[in-house]
């Protein structure tokens, strides 16, 4: 069961804010750190198309958990949920 539906820029900053402070490891960490607020706390996206997210970005150059990080932010709050 989502915990909050509130979509906005000002609220996925939020988000990725308390995780980039409280939130330890590497990149691989990150995306599980992602999939946990994302997918199961949250209820945003399915497994499916969090796990399409990911492959599609291992694709691209660059840390896959920014390139993740950016496809949340954009798919959730639009192109103001990327800066």
């Amino acid at each position: 069961m989502p915990l909050n539906h509130d979509r906005s820029p000002w609220q996925v900053f939020l988000i990725f804010l308390r995780l980039g402070l409280t939130s330890f490891g590497g990149p691989v960490a990150h995306l599980g750190y992602f999939r946990d607020e994302f997918v199961c706390r949250r209820g945003w996206l399915s497994e499916r198309c969090y796990a399409d997210r990911v492959t599609l970005c291992q694709f691209l150059s660059g840390s896959a958990s920014s390139q993740v990080g950016i496809a949340l932010g954009l798919s959730q709050a639009g192109y103001r949920g990327w800066w």
